[in-house]
């Protein structure tokens, strides 16, 4: 999964970077877009559908049919529209205020890998329940959850070191933006099984959208801070 992340992360990257020339909000958009549709809009669609459960009322099942409905409700506009913003506007925020063009690049490609580390953590920490993301959950063992953690780190380490000049701190950068994925993952199963009793495909797939801003926030403000100290 973090090499599919790998794979998506080198599209969002480059085309940041490249329409970011223009305007940082088209290119946010496009990118938003962009890998929306390579996914067939499949994980956002996990997004709504978990806004529409969580706003419900009752038991579980209740809460589960809330998710499962056909419909869209109030719930699932919202976390839709308000989550689209806000990782429009962090993409924005990339372009607006990374200090290279190596850091606009790396951010949403980090960002993509360690969506799918989020998605992994919730699955391994998760209760699974019949359905599109049984087998997944199922076949996640919690061990998996440190496992995917390491080879995102591995894989994007490298990456960052290549396209920058290597300093001591890079390490402890991947590590947090790798952590605060991982706790996303963390925390969206928890709200699952006490809203749901279970993790399934819908809110894994919007585990992967949740991770998102957070990644890119906490990379902006971690740049951010490193330069107001040390530049």
């Amino acid at each position: 999964m973090p090499f599919v992340g790998l794979l998506y992360g080198i599209v969002a990257g480059s085309l940041l970077l490249l329409i970011g020339l223009l305007d940082p909000l088209v290119s946010a958009v496009i990118t938003l877009f962009a890998i929306h549709g390579l996914n067939r809009f499949l994980h956002f669609d996990g997004l709504i559908d978990l806004g529409d459960g969580l706003i419900a009322t009752g038991p579980h099942e209740k809460r589960m049919a809330a998710m499962k409905d056909t419909r869209v409700g109030a719930g699932g506009v919202g976390f839709g529209l308000l989550f689209s913003i806000l990782l429009i506007a962090a993409l924005a925020f990339v372009v607006t205020g990374a200090p290279s063009a190596a850091m606009v690049f790396f951010l949403p490609l980090a960002m993509e890998v360690l969506a799918k580390n989020s998605m992994i953590t919730a699955a391994a920490v998760g209760r699974p329940r019949e359905g599109m993301g049984s087998p997944f959950v199922s076949n996640t063992p919690p061990g998996h959850a440190l496992l995917s953690a390491i080879l995102s780190f591995v894989i994007l380490l490298p990456v960052l070191t290549y396209l920058t000049a290597w300093e001591p701190c890079m390490a402890l950068f991947v590590a947090l933006l790798v952590l605060a994925s991982s706790v996303t993952g963390i925390v969206v199963a928890a709200q699952a099984k006490k809203s749901f009793g279970y993790v399934n495909g819908d809110v894994l797939g919007a585990t992967n959208e949740l991770a998102k801003p957070v990644v890119l926030l906490i990379g902006m403000v971690g740049v951010l801070l490193y330069l107001s100290m040390f530049s």
